[in-house]
């Protein structure tokens, strides 16, 4: 009896020992963890703050007046806030034709590349055919052609078309070179919809045609939604295209026109600043608004095979 009084203490104490090291091994990888997501969001921060300055001084610049900017730096607060540098910026520099040129290429040219991009990629994600993959592979190829190769054929096809220097000039290539990007995208969202929901749809009668529309299309709106803010984002900032293509000062785009107003005030950096604020500010509201479209866009299956 005595022996096992002796025995059961220490039985109880291995085992409150052998509990205890989990523990701390719990706690230790923990503690890991929380040091490693402290390192993380201390150099997330730093270069959010980075990318950050030069939009501080865009703002801190165009709010103030030549001579504050001389006088205390960029860097200073503004000791008067000037507003008129907007206005200014947008009657000399003409902003307003420049503004009404970028959501008529946007309004036109997005709908119509994400609606080419999705009849495309149907067939390719739920039809069997031959050489299905290369033709797709193809598609992709358009991915990896560098658009300065491309700059003088579309010169020449757009002046043989009589539309050169116009804002239809336009519209071709940018719905040409942003086709492979969105048939990739609407591939893989339309290869993760149940092939049974279709063929359901075909017993009941519906048509490919009825098919795309009346199932695919609306299940495809994250990814519809997605491609909508990526491709109205790149219309909006190409400049190079539009700066060979387009002459005429009532067809110029955003970009070009900035570039324009840049050269006539370069000098002027309070006016030229606030003209640079005026022609981002749509496209970060864009982004801040409907960004979590986009980011659940790609990952509900627009990117998944």
């Amino acid at each position: 009896m005595s022996g096992r009084h002796v025995i059961a203490p220490a039985a109880t104490t291995n085992n409150g020992g052998a509990n205890i090291k989990p523990h701390r091994q719990l706690a230790s990888m923990k503690a890991e963890q929380r040091f490693t997501d402290t390192v993380l969001y201390t150099i997330l921060t730093v270069m959010a703050l980075v990318w950050l300055v030069p939009f501080v001084i865009i703002v801190l610049t165009s709010v103030r007046s030549m001579g504050d900017l001389i006088s205390n730096g960029v860097f200073a607060w503004p000791r008067e806030i000037v507003l008129s540098n907007f206005e200014r910026a947008w009657n000399i520099g003409n902003f307003s034709t420049y503004f009404r040129n970028s959501l008529i290429l946007i309004v036109l040219k997005v709908p119509l590349g994400i609606i080419i991009a999705s009849l495309a990629a149907f067939p390719l994600a739920k039809m069997q055919f031959r050489f299905n993959n290369i033709i797709f592979i193809f598609f992709l190829f358009g991915l990896a052609i560098p658009i300065h190769v491309t700059l003088t054929p579309l010169l020449v096809m757009m002046k043989q078309l009589g539309i050169q220097g116009t804002l239809a000039a336009l519209i071709p290539p940018y719905v040409v070179f942003g086709l492979p990007f969105q048939i990739f995208v609407m591939r893989g969202f339309f290869r993760t919809v149940p092939s049974e929901l279709l063929e359901a749809a075909r017993l009941d009668g519906a048509t490919e045609w009825g098919n795309f529309w009346r199932i695919l299309m609306p299940l495809s709106a994250p990814a519809l939604a997605t491609l909508f803010i990526i491709d109205a984002l790149a219309t909006w900032n190409e400049l190079l295209i539009a700066l060979v293509l387009i002459s005429s000062n009532e067809s110029r785009t955003v970009p070009v026109g900035l570039l324009q107003f840049q050269g006539q005030f370069s000098s002027q950096y309070t006016q030229l600043m606030a003209g640079v604020l005026i022609s981002i500010t749509p496209i970060i509201l864009l982004y801040i608004f409907l960004q979590r479209y986009m980011v659940s866009g790609l990952t509900a299956g627009a990117l998944k095979e």
